[in-house]
This record gives structure tokens, sequence and C-alpha cells, in this order.
């Protein structure tokens, strides 16, 4: 599933993301207990991913990245239930420390670059791109 950046939203309030068939639509909330990763199907509320990153900003971009790299695969006929097979603990509040570990090893294995993003190592171009572009 390839993600291209769109205009914000009420439901994707700071990065707003929809698919390139524009069946899925990804992006960040800010909340008060922090920003919120979120995803659902286009035009309907967040359902799929549901995830609160906190407020330390230096995580977000890292966060964002492996999710979209585990989603390239996937095509956009993908139901709801595979794709939260893929995030199981992405429900509501889920706990950051103990799923931040190995939501980058998988980061790190599919771009075969060993603690990249754990320490600072930007990732690919190919990833984020500028508005109307393909992510």
């Amino acid at each position: 599933m390839i993600f291209r950046r769109v205009d914000p939203s009420h439901e994707y309030s700071a990065l707003h993301l929809q698919s390139q068939e524009g069946v899925w639509e990804l992006g960040l909330t800010p909340y008060h207990n922090g920003t919120r990763l979120r995803m659902g199907r286009a035009g309907r509320p967040p359902s799929v991913i549901d995830l609160c990153m906190g407020h330390d900003t230096r995580i977000y971009y890292p966060l964002l990245t492996a999710v979209l790299q585990l989603l390239k695969p996937i095509s956009e006929s993908t139901s709801a239930q595979e794709i939260d097979a893929l995030f199981p603990w992405a429900g509501t509040r889920p706990d950051l420390n103990i799923h931040l570990g190995p939501l980058l090893n998988s980061l790190d294995k599919m771009t075969g670059h060993q603690d990249s993003f754990r320490s600072g190592i930007s990732a690919s171009s190919e990833i984020l791109t500028p508005v109307d572009e393909e992510l």
C-alpha cells in the first residue's frame, strides 16, 4: 500500500495520508496526552490503528516510517482484520514501552539497517515525500 500526503482533516489534523487508490487513510492527530498515529477506511473514523505516541517527537518519524514500511507490501483490498494482524497491539493506548522495540526491529529487518532508527540515521527518501507525492 502506497500513501500520498493530502490536506489535513478533522480525523488527521497534523498529518493526513491517503492510500493511492483512496481506500485507506493514515495520519497523526495531537491530543493533550500526546500525538496519535491512526488509520482507517477513507471517510470513516480511524478504527484499524490507534497508537498513542506520547509527547516525545523524536519517535514520531521512526514509528510512522515503520508502519508505512509494514503496510507497503499490503494490497489496498486488504481487510481491516488483516491489517490488525500486522499490528495486534495497536488498539487504543498500547504500551509504547513494550511495542516500540518490536516495531522498530521489524523495520530494521525490512530495510536491512540494523538499529538505524534508534541511532538517528534517517530513513529512505522513498518513504516520505512532499505533498501530493506518493509515500
